[in-house]
């Protein structure tokens, strides 16, 4: 039988599994929606209910595979950057899982930058305070929870989560332990300071792993109820834009992702972690790409090609009928200003200006936009074709970790 090697995504709206050849051709594919509870802060999720949309994503993927006489070699997961599963000694989640983008955190935040500053923070993690992160999390925990925060005993990162359900394993690569903002970048190893300006012991977080390494095998009791084979390899995966930077080929010190969606995200892989200060000054943020030996500075903007879907629904207007006015021609300009203005200060930051610019998400299909951004940066940019580039970039690193 071939192999297919599964991307598990486990996303913000979706949760995808989707199992992919040796040559990264996609071979089946399943998503539900990600069960989530909205809160007046924003949403969090019962991490079980999100195993249990996992499993069903992963069941009808695996039938298909048979169907069509395939065997799973490896599988490994990708995730949300910076939500977190706080588990008791035997693996069981003891508190909602706090979505990535919720605003309980900012008095923790605050206090941290307070405390400990943002200079000596973004000196060794990359990043500077912000309620998103994974410490900031743990510190709400620990203040409005202290007695369920003691009687924890690990707290795993999305992937992690799946990872140790699949395995029974605990680990985390480097491009996710970059978001808990408790990882010295430089020396890739839990930093000390941190942690113990964190009041958390690095016996709480999960032993760091190289991206693509070979962590577990699916257990007996998970093989029931996802369908995998049991004895299946289980990989370290990474961080969802990460991985899609692997997918699409990002992964040379130069490179420049261009994620377009209803906000735009810049990603640029760097050789070696600054600690010089200037990126953290510039608002742009470090991390561990899940390529071996590689960094990357990641930038963006909140409002980026929703700009231009809002603007239509404004105008009561259809697509065709929208991209023909004068009104679509001045917002997708002022998108594409914004746009490149801000990778010109990330390169700039960077100390470098010629890249090659790869374009991804929705908005990228916009061939207005393009164009606007073609014209102003002077630069070729290349539209990528993978719809499904994190699920990729995670069944990539499943691939790698069934390597010898």
């Amino acid at each position: 039988m071939t192999s297919a090697f599964i991307g598990l995504d486990l996303g913000t709206t979706s949760i995808k599994a989707v199992a992919f050849d040796a040559d990264d051709v996609e071979l089946a594919r399943a998503s539900a929606p990600t069960p989530t509870r909205r809160v007046p802060t924003g949403a969090e999720y019962e991490a079980d209910e999100l195993w249990d949309a996992a499993c069903g994503v992963l069941r009808s993927v695996t039938d298909s595979l048979r169907q069509s006489g395939h065997d799973v070699g490896a599988i490994a997961t990708a995730s949300m950057g910076e939500s977190g599963v706080l588990v008791d000694g035997e693996g069981r989640p003891m508190l909602p899982v706090i979505a990535w983008f919720d605003r309980r955190t900012e008095a923790q935040a605050a206090a941290w930058t307070d405390r400990v500053g943002s200079e000596m923070t973004a000196r060794l993690a990359g990043v500077p305070p912000r309620p998103v992160f994974g410490a900031m999390k743990m510190q709400w925990t620990r203040e409005l929870h202290p007695e369920v925060w003691a009687r924890g005993k690990r707290w795993l990162n999305m992937a992690d989560w799946a990872t140790f359900r699949l395995s029974g394993a605990m680990a985390t690569d480097y491009s996710l332990a970059s978001r808990p903002m408790l990882l010295d970048v430089a020396g890739r190893r839990w930093s000390g300071e941190l942690l113990e300006a964190a009041g958390v012991g690095a016996d709480r977080l999960a032993p760091l792993v190289q991206s693509g390494t070979a962590v577990g095998h699916v257990s007996a009791d998970q093989a029931r109820v996802t369908g995998l084979p049991a004895g299946c390899l289980v990989g370290a995966g990474g961080q969802d834009h990460v991985c899609a930077a692997l997918a699409l080929g990002v992964t040379e010190p130069g490179m420049l992702l261009d994620s377009i969606g209803t906000a735009e995200a810049f990603f640029l892989v760097t050789e070696a972690f600054d600690d010089s200060g200037r990126f953290a000054a510039a608002a742009v943020n470090q991390g561990i790409h899940v390529e071996p030996h590689r960094t990357y500075a990641m930038t963006g903007l909140p409002q980026g090609g929703g700009r231009i879907d809002a603007r239509r629904l404004e105008l009561g207007l259809g697509w065709d009928d929208f991209l023909r006015s004068a009104e679509a021609s001045e917002i997708i300009h002022e998108v594409a200003v914004d746009g490149e203005r801000r990778i010109g200060e990330l390169l700039d930051v960077a100390g470098t200006s010629s890249v090659r610019h790869i374009a991804t998400g929705g908005a990228s299909l916009n061939s207005l936009l393009i164009d606007a951004k073609r014209e102003l940066s002077g630069r070729t940019i290349e539209v990528a074709d993978q719809t499904q580039a994190t699920a990729l970039g995670a069944a990539i690193l499943a691939r790698r970790s069934a390597s010898p």
